[in-house]
């Protein structure tokens, strides 16, 4: 997980995450999704054309083609994504976890499936905050 400057935080408690799911960007998510699903994995509903779900158990991991990945993800963490999976952690606020972590933000991006996504290089890899927004809030557009 990110690092948490706690001078920073003072009294403040620390971030909350709801959960986290590693993100794995393969060159065929075909046969990603052969192999998991011969160790036992099944797949389930993500709300998201770009991005496979697989669980086993109460273990979850996200698959996505690299071609989809480089179309839907900003191109500044497309290089992190090459060394090993991301970590996709949905919290309640993007601007509290933004304002806890020590760590640099390398992209942020509102999606057009319904989340405020802020992209984090730390020193575990990528990581990706997500908050679920209303409908009234969503836009498929890069925020600035």
């Amino acid at each position: 997980m990110a690092m948490i400057d706690h001078q920073m935080m003072g009294s403040r408690e620390k971030p909350s995450p709801k959960n986290a799911t590693p993100l794995y960007v393969v060159d065929d998510i075909s046969s990603a999704q052969r192999r998991f699903s011969a160790m036992g994995f099944e797949m389930f509903d993500t709300s998201d054309n770009d991005r496979v779900g697989m669980r086993a158990g109460e273990s979850r991991i996200l698959l996505m083609d690299e071609t989809k990945a480089q179309r839907a993800l900003p191109p500044e963490v497309m290089a992190s994504l090459k060394h090993g999976p991301a970590l996709f952690v949905w919290v309640d606020s993007i601007d509290e976890t933004r304002s806890r972590i020590a760590d640099p933000v390398i992209a942020e991006m509102v999606t057009g499936y319904g989340t405020w996504e802020l992209f984090v290089e730390s020193r575990i890899g990528l990581i990706i905050f997500a908050e679920k927004l209303t409908k009234g809030e969503t836009s498929n557009f890069w925020l600035s």
